[in-house]
């Protein structure tokens, strides 16, 4: 699983004249198949299947397995109203711990041990309070996703109606039944090597705008990667920002905090 911090600064292709943007615009400038596009030739890898799902999708997910068990990298509280940890529904979790606290009225804190579908999006949105920033958040993304993947090991969970029916609204794909039977199939045992990843860039400011540039060494790295993962021969990765407009000098000695 590699993950692309939303703040990375490019310009959109065909829209190079709104630079600098970063690359979670792509989709609101344009579509879902120009995204995975943009994407695709941003790292020069092939992408032939997308899910989207929404924050619904995940909620709905995480309930029909059963809830998940994440052991949380920190210790924090989250409010999915405020965005911090204030306010009366508040979320805490523990570091090094699967279980979670949680309160209604800020006073009174119940005891969970697992994790159902609006905790687990508490988890997974919080930034503001991570010292590692969105790509903490990007980190706890994926083990929410690993800890989904981990109840794979009854595959029937994921592949029955009422599942498909609870996701169609929150759920847009290009994967057919029989491509998800496949996976299903020849994959089961992939979960048993997961290796997680984050690219990374150097902060910087635009305009009172947060951005990160990803160096091009940092690119190529999140490109060797994802290739060697597929079975694929090494290959330059694609435009340091993505479309056609003056490249950025980015200091390539930014330590890897994230990359395992």
């Amino acid at each position: 699983m590699v993950s692309i911090p939303r703040d990375t600064m490019v310009a959109i292709p065909g829209l190079e004249d709104t630079f600098p943007q970063k690359i979670n615009a792509v989709y609101t400038f344009t579509d879902l198949n120009q995204t995975v596009n943009d994407i695709s030739k941003y790292l020069n890898v092939p992408i032939n299947f997308v899910a989207l799902v929404n924050m619904g999708g995940l909620i709905k997910m995480v309930d029909k397995v059963g809830g998940v068990k994440v052991k949380s990298p920190l210790s924090f509280a989250y409010n999915p109203y405020t965005a911090h940890d204030t306010g009366n529904d508040l979320y805490k979790f523990i570091k090094d711990s699967t279980s979670y606290y949680h309160t209604t009225n800020g006073v009174d804190w119940t005891k969970h041990k697992t994790m159902f579908g609006n905790a687990a999006l508490a988890f997974a949105r919080m930034r503001y309070d991570d010292p590692l920033g969105d790509y903490g958040r990007m980190l706890r993304q994926r083990l929410v996703m690993q800890a989904l993947l981990n109840k794979a090991k009854n595959p029937t969970i994921f592949l029955s109606n009422s599942f498909f029916e609870s996701l169609s609204k929150n759920v847009k794909t290009n994967l057919t039944l029989n491509d998800l039977l496949l996976i299903a199939k020849n994959y089961k045992k992939a979960k048993e090597h997961i290796k997680s990843y984050s690219i990374y860039g150097t902060s910087d400011w635009e305009d009172g705008v947060s951005f990160q540039v990803v160096s091009k060494t940092n690119q190529q790295r999140g490109t060797n990667i994802i290739r060697r993962s597929l079975g694929l021969s090494k290959a330059t990765t694609g435009s340091s920002l993505m479309g056609k407009t003056q490249e950025i000098n980015v200091p390539e000695d930014v330590t890897d905090i994230l990359g395992q």
